[in-house]
């Protein structure tokens, strides 16, 4: 069994990459990526606006939890094969707010706003509990309480699956780094934010704690590639930082240590593009189905599951049902009322030409007649020069408003590609030029 994370960052637009972008399906996609459980995080979608092939994908069952406060943003999902048993129960957010879930909440962040995004999904699959988590991200230093009260959560519903002899499965975009080697650059970063310690951040010190030697769940990549260096899976697109591997390792699977025995292999994936993210996956011993047997007296109905919404559920009726076509009421013509009506149509002409007298030609003009006439030479050149005057100031327009050169690089003295500014604020929509080569570190190539 295979269970894949990634965050997306709009699960529409990956479609537009290869090799999936020839038949743009959901299904040839979720094939492609050859998994039992495929998690997904920055959906960025709406359920107003959930296409149905997004929605419903043959031989997968699609859970979804969308964002309250900003519509289109955030967001995760997860897409369970057919041939795996259908959870025994499902969780939206990490609080059980939304759930009335006995689950005690303790931190200063009201449980409303920290599952008001749409972050998480829990699912019970008997066996193991799976936690598809989007962690906040806080690059602007604006939302740090809001971000730390999210992971100490998470901490603590996790802790509290552990208490009752449960086990564990975390996947989804952490948004931390753990390790030096995890960071393209660590000593930048220490730098930016003037550290000693590289893990002097609360973000990375959460995060040490929550995983082994020192916590009680285990980094199942980094277990399967412990000195493996440049293990990246995720990239500044605006930089170009990609082809170039000059990103962090934030996206991560995390098991509890009673899960340990049944762990095969887990890696990166990051020849899959569509994204600024790469996926992640662990595989479980192939014994590990025997605990996925489906179970004839699961009763629960999932509120999260998408063939059981009413727009996808085939109950709900169409407004396009309340207008139908008014066909005109038939009457019925008499004798005398149709020769009324042939009499009309014999009345009328045949074409326009017939409104107009014939018109007899006239005969050619002599000679002698035209050289009396005045002539009309000057109204040629005036015509000539008007259009020639037009073209000058066409031309003159169309290089003030035509676009500026692009510049080429001070350094490389290549062609800069062109970016606009996506980000909210006074720059918002202005174009910019960066260097065409790939990103990387100061010190190398």
């Amino acid at each position: 069994m295979r269970v894949l994370t990634w965050n997306v960052n709009g699960l529409s637009s990956t479609l537009q990459y290869y090799p999936w972008s020839e038949k743009k399906s959901y299904k040839v996609m979720l094939d492609a990526l050859a998994s039992d459980i495929i998690c997904f995080q920055e959906v960025k979608c709406q359920r107003s606006k959930l296409p149905r092939d997004m929605a419903i994908v043959p031989g997968y069952s699609a859970y979804f939890s969308f964002s309250k406060v900003k519509l289109g943003y955030s967001g995760v999902a997860v897409y369970v094969k057919d041939t795996i048993a259908a959870p025994r129960r499902t969780y939206e957010g990490i609080t059980g707010v939304l759930d009335n879930d006995d689950f005690e909440y303790k931190l200063s962040t009201p449980a409303e706003i920290l599952d008001a995004e749409g972050r998480c999904i829990i699912l019970d699959f008997g066996f193991f509990i799976l936690l598809n988590v989007y962690f906040p991200n806080d690059s602007e230093g604006t939302r740090m309480e809001f971000k730390m009260d999210y992971h100490r959560c998470v901490e603590q519903r996790v802790k509290k699956f552990l208490e009752q002899g449960r086990e564990v499965l975390l996947v989804g975009d952490v948004n931390a780094v753990h390790e030096m080697m995890d960071h393209c650059d660590p000593k930048q970063s220490m730098e930016d934010y003037g550290l000693d310690d590289f893990k002097d951040l609360p973000q990375r010190r959460w995060l040490d704690q929550f995983i082994e030697p020192k916590g009680p769940m285990i980094d199942v990549t980094r277990l399967y590639h412990p000195q493996r260096q440049k293990m990246f899976t995720c990239w500044n697109t605006r930089t170009n930082a990609r082809p170039a591997n000059y990103g962090t390792r934030i996206d991560y699977i995390l098991v509890s240590k009673g899960l340990k025995l049944w762990l095969k292999y887990a890696d990166i994936q990051p020849e899959i593009m569509g994204s600024d993210h790469c996926p992640v996956y662990a595989d479980f011993l192939e014994e590990i189905k025997g605990f996925f047997h489906k179970e004839e007296n699961n009763d629960h109905v999932s509120r999260l599951l998408s063939t059981n919404y009413a727009e996808f559920s085939s109950k709900q009726k169409k407004v396009s049902n309340y207008f139908m076509k008014s066909t005109p009421p038939v009457t019925k013509r008499t004798a005398e009322t149709i020769t009324k009506i042939e009499s009309v149509k014999k009345k009328k002409p045949n074409n326009i030409q017939s409104f107009f007298p014939s018109l007899e030609k006239k005969s050619l003009k002599k000679e002698d007649d035209i050289a009396e006439e005045e002539t009309f030479d000057w109204l040629e050149d005036y015509i000539t020069e008007k259009e020639f005057s037009r073209k000058k100031e066409s031309e003159a327009w169309s290089q003030l408003f035509s676009a500026p050169k692009v510049p080429r690089c001070k350094v490389h003295d290549e062609a800069c590609n062109e970016r606009t500014v996506s980000k909210k604020g006074p720059n918002l929509g202005r174009v910019f030029y960066i260097c065409s080569k790939p990103m990387g570190p100061k010190e190398g190539p």
